[in-house]
């Protein structure tokens, strides 16, 4: 991924409708204040976005991707022209729902943007399985008189993109400050202790939650320090059962039989299965070693 050095510049974030996470740009040529409108360079094009955070200087700061350029500060013609273009896209927007009621399309329409030049119409929509949305296509072109271009885009795409927030009660970190969507399992849940009920552990864009990667790596180097639960181990007062893990404490509690339960620093304990191991002679090892080896000996020259 190449990254650009901001060495010396000003930014701003910007924020775009129908787009949760604010965007950083560069904005040197302009005083920009928050709330101010202005029309930035985006993959798309031209467009017209709002000033989140006051222009900044950072020196020496990298970015993970190259920072586009704000081109000016939005006048009263780019207003005019910004509205008619969202009366646009919610007509274009029931248009294509009704295509695709029309020709039964197993899809889902998340969102549509029509470009600053008024030529071009992107559509985003959500489906499990490969459409043809080609006739689709072709009959929303004729009535709008504009390019279509499909995007496909998956669960936590449509939930950046359109916001949100988490049972734990903040904005949705995709839509937030996430810039890449990391692998998660389900093995990282039963790492850290979770409850497998999918409601707990599943984000509202209905796939394992993001925030799972945050503490992983802290877990497993925690299962090389904590006994796991149900291991026998040997502690200060006598051998028994984990029943619970702390792993944020590195301590543990310990079903001890008739002497009840007690919890123990994770140092103190050591595994029962590693002590037999010491304990068990190296000779005696060798020795069933020769005896099972001499055994098969015996049962060659008999046969």
């Amino acid at each position: 991924m190449s990254t650009d050095l901001i060495e010396d510049d000003f930014t701003v974030a910007v924020s775009f409708p129908y787009a949760a996470r604010p965007e950083d740009y560069r904005c040197n040529h302009l005083h920009l204040g928050v709330g101010d409108e202005c029309i930035a360079d985006t993959e798309n094009g031209p467009a017209l976005g709002t000033v989140t955070r006051a222009r900044m200087k950072v020196k020496g700061r990298r970015c993970c991707h190259r920072l586009r350029n704000i081109i000016r500060k939005a006048t009263e013609a780019d207003l005019k022209i910004s509205y008619r273009i969202r009366q646009k896209e919610k007509e274009a927007y029931q248009a294509a729902r009704r295509a695709i009621d029309e020709y039964e399309l197993d899809m889902k329409l998340n969102h549509l943007e029509i470009t600053w030049d008024e030529k071009r119409a992107i559509i985003f929509f959500t489906s499990e399985n490969r459409v043809d949305f080609r006739d689709m296509v072709k009959s929303i072109a004729s009535q709008l008189k504009l390019k279509i271009e499909m995007r496909q885009i998956g669960a936590r795409d449509e939930a950046r993109m359109l916001g949100g927030s988490g049972i734990c009660g903040c904005k949705l970190c995709c839509s937030s400050f996430l810039k890449e969507f990391a692998p998660v399992s389900i093995r990282m849940a039963k790492d850290q202790g979770l409850s497998l009920n999918p409601s707990k552990i599943s984000g509202v864009c209905g796939r394992l939650m993001c925030c799972l990667n945050y503490e992983n790596k802290y877990y497993r180097e925690m299962h090389k320090i904590v006994p796991r639960v149900g291991k026998t181990v040997v502690t200060p007062s006598g051998k028994g059962k984990v029943i619970n893990a702390d792993y944020l404490r590195e301590r543990v509690t310990v079903d001890l039989g008739d002497a009840g339960r007690e919890t123990f620093q994770a140092s103190e304990v050591t595994s029962g299965q590693r002590d037999q191991k010491k304990k068990q002679p190296s000779g005696d090892r060798k020795g069933g070693a020769r005896d099972r080896k001499n055994g098969r000996r015996e049962a060659g020259s008999d046969s």
